[in-house]
């Protein structure tokens, strides 16, 4: 059986392996020249970078960018191209220039945008080598790998954390349905193996200013500190397996080596990796996932003990991994590309042929340091809670449990269910009373408001129009003749005219009202017969304007004359008095 080609795009680093056979490991940095093909990588790793040419970087994060990058001769490029070019680049030098023999699959990143799939997909094409080859996730791809070495379990939800070189990818799958992915891939950009060198690299400098006097203010210091950058990333690799390493230091003010531990690089990153692991308990809870089967790391980052014995404490099940975390992806799109599974869009895998599955039990890689020994299928690797007792069951090389509830179509039931509130549709279904509207409780309000305004105001006149009866005794006159004010004051002219009619009125409003409280009334007749009263009016006359000086405060009180329709009633009660 031929061997299957796999290539992995990172933003850091490109990757490439032959499976079982080699692997290679490049920086994504590509290098092109006029008259010869382009080579990917830098000088260090790539000895075939021995002459000038245009140098192309920051390419793999441009991809769907209609933007091309400017290159420092001013020309443009289209980041898909380039990217294009690089991988052609990585497999020519994997196999010495020679065409590939067996089929070949690319990965991409797992957080990349339709759009730059597609882009990358389109420029693939156009490379002999990558006509008929697929695109994948490299978080499928990698599900592949994991699922032969070291194994994954066959139930509950796994978490799987791609640390990269310029961030990590959350992305959580669900074994019981084929690995088939809950939710999108959840992308965090303050754990990374950028920011892991920088943390590393202040780490040095701060302990050089503290112990002697360094200069960096000049321009000189620009290189020297782009070589301690990298003299730093090459610390955290090897502080991943040794306790202690050295790194050689020269900036302006001093040379020499420092001493690092991997203590060290802890405290360093230990802020970071705590953030990550409450960012994924908050993806976990936003997704409903209650409780994890393990936790799958893979890229350079999961070399790192710091991140796997964190993620072990904080969720308490297994952190599984391989011995080639950064070339996982790689070896998943490889192994996918031989047994002919690899679709767009396709997360499971069918499982190998025995005779596939022995040839593909070890890697061995001319560029990367090989394990010593493989761990077999169906073991875990790496684990931080290797000795619990309570593992979750693992498949060794079938990624399907097939006691599981499938139906004839081949669709698996999921595990997850997210529960409802059992009320909910009766609170959607119900309509709400008419008297627990808004509007209804504001047009009562201003109901009741507007009857407790009117019941004041009826209140405030009836105090008002009360007080009149009681004042009524001190004007013994006034309320009997309250009534006829205007003809006095038309005939207040003719004084003599005015007696002989005052006479009348008193006579004929007496007769009406006093009946009906006593018979009394019947006294003014003896006013009428006796013939004093001719003399009677020049008192009255003067006794008038008194009457009328006192009934001015009263009736104004009194709003009901200024109601048309509404006819004043006398008191009956005080019958008028005799004159003295």
């Amino acid at each position: 059986m031929a061997d299957g080609v796999g290539l992995s795009v990172g933003a850091s680093n490109l990757a490439a392996v032959v499976v079982g056979r080699a692997a290679l490991l490049r920086t994504s940095v590509l290098t092109r020249f006029p008259h010869r093909p382009p080579e990917v990588g830098v000088p260090s790793e790539n000895p075939n970078l021995n002459e000038r040419g245009l140098i192309l970087t920051d390419f793999v994060d441009r991809v769907g960018d209609p933007v091309g990058i400017v290159a420092a001769d001013g020309s443009t490029h289209r980041a898909d191209g380039v990217l294009a070019d690089a991988l052609r680049a990585l497999l020519l030098a994997l196999l010495a220039g020679r065409p590939p023999d067996g089929p070949i699959a690319v990965t991409h990143p797992a957080h990349w945008r339709q759009n730059a799939v597609e882009s990358l997909r389109t420029a693939l094409a156009e490379v002999p080598e990558f006509e008929r080859a697929p695109l994948v996730s490299d978080a499928t791809a990698a599900l592949t790998a994991l699922q032969d070495d070291p194994g994954l379990p066959t139930r509950g939800v796994i978490a799987l954390c791609d640390l990269g070189g310029t961030g990590t990818s959350i992305t959580l799958v669900d074994a019981d349905a084929g690995y088939a992915p809950l939710a999108p891939t959840v992308r965090h950009g303050d754990l990374c193996g950028d920011l892991v060198d920088q943390a590393l690299l202040t780490h040095v400098l701060n302990d050089l200013s503290a112990a002697g006097a360094i200069d960096l203010s000049g321009t000189s210091a620009l290189g020297s500190l782009t070589h301690l950058r990298m003299q730093c990333r090459g610390a955290k690799e090897r502080l991943s397996t040794a306790s202690v390493t050295s790194l050689l230091v020269d900036v302006p003010g001093h040379r020499g080596e420092v001493r690092l531990t991997r203590t060290e690089l802890d405290d360093a990153i230990r802020q970071p990796v705590a953030d990550f692991a409450g960012v994924l308990q908050e993806t976990l809870e936003h997704n409903g996932v209650r409780e994890l089967a393990a936790v799958a790391s893979v890229g350079g980052g999961a070399r790192i003990p710091l991140i796997t014995t964190t993620l072990s404490e904080h969720f308490r099940v297994p952190v599984i991994t391989t011995a080639h975390p950064e070339l996982t992806a790689a070896i998943g799109g490889g192994t996918a590309a031989v047994r002919g599974t690899v679709e767009e869009g396709q997360t499971s895998m069918a499982a190998a042929a025995p005779a596939a599955a022995a040839a593909d039990a070890t890697l061995m890689a001319p560029e990367v340091a090989a394990p010593d020994e493989v761990a077999p299928s169906g073991t875990f690797g790496a684990l931080a809670w290797s000795d619990a007792g309570d593992l979750p069951e693992v498949a060794p090389t079938d990624p399907y449990d097939y006691d599981s509830p499938v139906a004839p179509t081949g669709d698996v039931r999921p595990q997850i269910e997210f529960h409802r509130d059992p009320h909910d549709d009766e609170r959607t279904a119900t309509p709400v009373p008419w008297y627990r509207r808004p509007a209804v409780a504001l047009a009562a309000a201003v109901v009741v408001l507007l009857a407790a305004l009117a019941v004041a105001l009826y209140v405030t006149r009836s105090d008002e129009s009360s007080p009149a009866p009681a004042s009524t005794p001190a004007t013994t006159p006034p309320p009997a003749t309250s009534e006829p004010p205007p003809p006095p004051q038309e005939t207040q002219a003719p004084p003599p005219q005015t007696v002989t009619q005052e006479a009348p009125p008193p006579q004929v409003t007496e007769t009406v009202t006093a009946p009906p409280p006593e018979p009394p009334p019947t006294t003014p007749p003896p006013a009428t017969t006796e013939p004093p009263p001719t003399t009677e009016p020049p008192p009255t006359t003067t006794q008038q304007p008194p009457a009328t000086t006192q009934q001015p405060p009263v009736i104004p009180t009194l709003p009901y004359e200024t109601i048309p329709g509404l006819p004043f009633v006398p008191n009956p009660i005080q019958p008028p008095q005799p004159a003295p």
